[in-house]
């Protein structure tokens, strides 16, 4: 028999590291403990709320926490909140939670109990990035898959380690990619060489100044604190523009074995897209990364505009879909067109 706690963070430090060791074991990932907790504690909107399965020893065997977020959207004390660092660990997947004896997974208890008492405290709604073979499971407590389309758009600058990395990606996908980044190399070259932004576009600090937030949409990290708390400043870079101080792009610096990501952005128009095309591979050099690789969501003009405008320049952009899961007790978060997705979301690393 285990039992269950629902706790608002913060949580003891040899709670976190119990957390934090299981949930690496599981994963394969290698987050450490200061990352793990800037996240669950220190966030602009609050610290975490937390499930916890433990024993009568104290020995904590799952765990699931919702990251309370801030919004310009909606109405006033609306708190969007994303589910993370799950897990209930093998040999007490068939044990007994106390007052929860019959019926449900164990993991499915903790996930639902979680978003049931969050939601009494006025959260919602919630999304979920996790594998598809998961999502079975978030249907059964009250999840809906929302599908966002998007283009991949990439510009290969090592094609056989980026076909190395993308481990997550099919053998077919995986060609592809190769193939079209020995056939980049002429476009990088040119491309670098020609973009020339010299004096339309200029790197600021992450956390200097908000960026104008989406109001039609519900969309995320847009005040100042929720900029400095999201992205760190030794791992991000922000460009801007003195001509449209309204428009911005933050990119994920890369590395010998990852691309530079474009994370968040606001374009109104095609007018610096080639200068920041050419920074974003020009900082690609310089952090020796793969290449640069930039998801562009939606189906409006200015998104098919930029993904025919980078084309021309080389870059191969295959369309994909992405699927989150959403809960929420109110319908219009429940549908794609209500959120301004970009991979702030799913990438949610330092």
């Amino acid at each position: 028999m285990v039992n269950l706690r629902l706790t608002k963070g913060p949580l003891p430090r040899e709670q976190n590291e119990q957390i934090l060791k299981e949930y690496n074991r599981l994963t394969k990932a290698r987050i450490p403990i200061d990352e793990f907790e800037h996240w669950v504690v220190r966030g602009p909107a609050g610290p975490a709320w937390h499930a916890i399965l433990e024993t009568e020893e104290g020995l904590i065997v799952g765990h699931t926490s919702l990251i309370p977020l801030r919004t310009a959207y909606g109405p006033p004390g609306l708190i969007p909140a994303k589910s993370e660092y799950s897990f209930v660990k093998e040999e007490f997947r068939s044990t007994k939670i106390r007052g929860f004896e019959k019926g449900r997974i164990k993991f499915l208890v903790l996930v639902d109990e979680l978003f049931k008492h969050c939601q009494g405290e006025g959260w919602g709604p919630y999304f979920v990035s996790t594998r598809e073979a998961n999502h079975a499971l978030s249907r059964r407590v009250g999840c809906k898959a929302a599908e966002f389309p998007l283009w991949e758009c990439m510009l290969v600058r090592k094609p056989w380690s980026a076909a190395a990395e993308l481990s997550n990606l099919d053998s077919k996908r995986r060609a592809a990619i190769l193939a079209a980044g020995l056939v980049q190399k002429i476009p990088w070259t040119l491309g670098r060489i020609l973009a020339n932004g010299a004096g339309k576009i200029r790197t600021v600090a992450i956390g200097t100044e908000p960026v104008q937030a989406v109001t039609d949409r519900l969309s995320l990290f847009e005040d100042v604190e929720s900029l400095r708390w999201r992205y760190f400043e030794n791992q991000y870079i922000r460009y801007a523009f003195d001509a449209a101080p309204e428009e911005y792009l933050i990119a994920k610096r890369g590395s010998r074995d990852r691309f530079l990501r474009v994370v968040q952005w606001r374009l109104n128009s095609l007018q610096f897209l080639g200068p920041l095309i050419g920074s974003l591979m020009r900082e690609a050099e310089r952090d020796n990364a793969l290449g640069v690789r930039w998801a562009v969501y939606g189906d409006d003009v200015i998104s098919n505009d930029m993904v025919r405008a980078m084309r021309r320049r080389g870059f191969l952009c295959p369309r994909r879909v992405r699927t989150l899961m959403l809960h929420s007790k109110q319908p219009e978060f429940l549908e794609a067109a209500n959120w301004n997705v970009n991979d702030s979301l799913v990438s949610f690393d330092p």
